[in-house]
């Protein structure tokens, strides 16, 4: 039977670029929007406000002709994607289903949640939120390099990678060496992690630093891409100065695979059905997982899996929609 109903997209005002023809991954987001659109009922709600309890929104955007309008109406939603990560893990619907679930994306976006899951498959992580803790996780962090992040940050915004020694001098004295963004990034919640030295590259993939993306929906991976950082730096990250290469699925190296199928299945045992991103790094003892996001990463224009992408998502949005009665 054909699924029907009332889909909304549900993202923070902030994100309404997103769907502009100026945005750089306009094409897929507005791709995604259009094939909706064919297909069902398609709103756009913005903020924790526009929804007003069983499975209501209100205000909402209708979509027509790659133009997101206002308009005078309460909708009733069948699915919701949440695109946003706006409501906590304790939200509840009536009868709409939500893709990703607010449990999972709490889960994604705290590292430290994430690694005390999947710690097995991750680098050395331990919590900071004094400076006396910071020194003495840097004291027990194994390797002479060492990675320092915000717990819920994103983009690479306040990562640090440093050596040991620019922050512990030579015997008892401690000579603590943090800035202010990082003394106020510890007070919020912060991670030192080992640093995992992909410097050796991905065979047939890449020969240097770098970070491989891969993206699940509907159990199967939907994209990969690789970034490697800009000269001088270890940060593979697209925000500061990294370069995005798209990876065909079937190029992707069978250890990596191997290792992403154990990461999966555990998260599926907790998480049915999850929608998101791995970040793996290849290290000189074999694949190691750096961080998830429950935001999944869209193909860019020119990327081959884009209409292939685009499908997987919308047939994941219209599992959660009511059979036709």
């Amino acid at each position: 039977m054909k699924p029907c109903g009332n889909v909304v997209i549900w993202l923070k005002n902030s994100q309404k670029e997103t769907f502009a023809t100026s945005y750089h991954k306009s094409d897929s987001y507005n791709g995604l929007a259009q094939t909706i659109a064919t297909r069902h009922n398609l709103f756009f709600a913005y903020d924790a406000e526009s929804y007003r309890g069983g499975d209501v929104f209100e205000p909402v955007y209708d979509y027509a002709g790659g133009a997101i309008m206002p308009i005078k109406k309460r909708i009733t939603a069948n699915a919701i994607y949440n695109l946003g990560n706006i409501p906590d893990e304790n939200f509840k619907t009536f009868r709409a289903g939500v893709t990703n679930t607010p449990a999972f994306k709490t889960f994604c976006s705290s590292k430290w949640d994430a690694y005390q899951y999947l710690q097995e498959f991750s680098p050395q992580t331990i919590p900071v939120a004094t400076e006396k803790e910071f020194v003495s996780a840097v004291e027990r962090i194994k390797t002479d390099t060492v990675v320092f992040k915000p717990n819920t940050g994103t983009n690479g915004v306040g990562v640090r990678i440093f050596e040991k020694d620019n922050v512990l001098s030579l015997g008892h004295t401690r000579d603590l060496r943090l800035d202010e963004e990082m003394k106020a990034d510890i007070e919020k919640g912060a991670l030192l992690q080992e640093f995992m030295d992909t410097k050796n590259g991905i065979t047939r993939i890449c020969d240097s630093y770098h970070d491989l993306r891969i993206v699940t929906i509907n159990e199967k991976i939907v994209l990969a891409h690789v970034r490697t950082p800009e000269p001088g730096s270890r940060i593979a990250n697209f925000h500061q100065g990294a370069t995005i290469r798209e990876i065909a699925v079937d190029k992707i190296p069978k250890n990596i695979i191997s290792f992403y199928k154990k990461v999966h299945k555990k998260i599926t045992a907790r998480f049915p059905k999850p929608m998101y991103s791995m970040d793996i790094g290849m290290g000189p003892d074999g694949p190691r997982l750096f961080e998830l996001n429950g935001h999944t990463a869209f193909p860019w224009p020119d990327f081959e899996c884009k209409n292939s992408f685009i499908e997987n998502l919308v047939a994941h949005i219209e599992s959660f929609l009511p059979a036709e009665q």
